[in-house]
């Protein structure tokens, strides 16, 4: 029997980029379907859009997929909406692993990890260049700098990354 498995990548990497070696890597015992957020779907993000939305749209594809049940991987965003559709959605799942998920319910929340919930409310409110370039210092460790822009111009897929990453933090706490 083949394992079926979802795959959900962060807020920034588009699935392919952030799981196809791992895709290949798995070979022919697993069925992998790596799904991009749905807050990408269109150009902009739904104005009604929530956890609800991606939830929806995972179900969605592994039905799609002929996957009854599934194992199920998030990584960062995608594994805040990991964690919400076990939640709501326990008998689809197999099995649930999480990758740095960014937020898994708010109780039991520490006074830490809500200083960073309100630092990501005020990233959210800068331009969108000041918003990516402080997003991603608030996911290193004090002292580490992050790594230099790849060369070339940016993929057209990034530009759709600001108004997605203020969409979801939104929709988390």
């Amino acid at each position: 029997m083949r394992h079926q498995a979802m795959l959900l990548p962060g807020s920034v990497l588009p699935a392919d980029l952030a799981y196809g070696a791992l895709v290949d890597a798995l070979g022919d015992d697993v069925r992998a379907c790596a799904k991009d957020l749905e807050i990408y779907a269109t150009d902009e993000p739904p104005v009604d859009y929530g956890l609800e939305t991606e939830i929806e749209a995972v179900l969605t594809a592994a039905d799609a997929a002929g996957f009854e049940r599934f194992h199920l991987v998030g990584y960062s965003g995608g594994g805040a909406i990991s964690a919400a559709l076990v939640a709501r959605h326990p008998e689809r799942v197999l099995s649930l692993a999480l990758l740095e998920p960014a937020w898994v319910g708010n109780a039991g929340m520490t006074a830490p990890e809500r200083d960073v919930w309100a630092s990501f409310e005020r990233i959210r409110e800068l331009s969108d260049r000041e918003m990516m370039e402080r997003f991603v210092r608030a996911q290193l460790a004090p002292g580490v700098d992050p790594p230099p822009p790849a060369p070339g111009p940016e993929p057209p897929w990034m530009a759709k990354r600001p108004a997605g990453i203020r969409k979801l933090t939104a929709a988390c706490p």
